[in-house]
């Protein structure tokens, strides 16, 4: 009766052992006595390309501020709204190029008839991802940052207090957010912020000209192709 067990004991456990390694590992073929390949999870992140991997088209807005006191001063918070190219959704590695406008109510001393802020712009960016497969579900967290450039200009009025009425200036956009893709139509929510320079909307009494970083936070909708 023992050595019935013992065999029973000993088959199970030599079926359980081989089952195990039929689920993990791949034979390398013709009887051959070289190692086993592990096999990886289709959704692991060993099977992400680092290279740029995937295309998406997006367009969105939402609300934009200045960070300086004395920009906070002279604009009010306003909105803004983009159109994005993006490469390298699922890969480590993407980036983008983007159409960025925007438009802020003038609160300078002078200014009348409601004179309003407009910016017009394009930004290309470098992307670094983390795509994260769940079922059908992508999650992407990722950072990026590039180089751009805005032209203002003032409509609807007289802005006041010695501002120009239009310059361009250089930008410097970074900052991080989420991408969730399912059933390739994309949700984008992120967070930016933009250094200036040669920038001289608006000069002051220093003869420097005014310090206009700004932040903004919005979401995008789109597709994948």
């Amino acid at each position: 009766m023992k050595k019935q067990m013992t065999i029973t004991m000993t088959l199970a456990a030599a079926t359980l052992g081989s089952g195990f390694a039929f689920g993990q590992t791949e034979s390398a073929g013709n009887g051959s006595n070289e190692p086993m390949v592990v096999t990886r999870p289709a959704g692991s992140l060993a099977n992400v390309p680092t290279l740029p991997d995937g295309f998406a088209l997006q367009a969105g807005g939402g609300v934009t501020g200045y960070t300086k006191q004395s920009a906070r001063d002279a604009f009010k918070t306003g909105g803004f709204w983009d159109v994005r190219a993006v490469i390298g959704n699922r890969s480590f590695l993407g980036g983008e190029l983007a159409y960025v406008g925007s438009a802020r109510e003038i609160a300078m001393s002078g200014a009348s008839d409601s004179p309003a802020l407009v910016g017009n712009g394009g930004e290309a960016v470098v992307r670094a991802n983390l795509p994260l497969q769940a079922g059908s579900l992508q999650l992407t967290p990722f950072v990026f940052g590039g180089i751009g450039w805005t032209h203002y200009s003032i409509t609807s009025g007289n802005g006041g207090a010695g501002i120009k009425d239009s310059a361009n200036a250089g930008v410097v956009p970074f900052g991080g957010g989420v991408t969730a893709v399912y059933a390739h139509f994309v949700a984008d929510a992120r967070f930016t912020y933009r250094t200036m320079f040669s920038n001289d909307l608006v000069p002051t009494a220093n003869g420097d000209h005014l310090d206009m970083q700004s932040w903004s936070a919005g979401l995008t909708l789109g597709y994948e192709l």
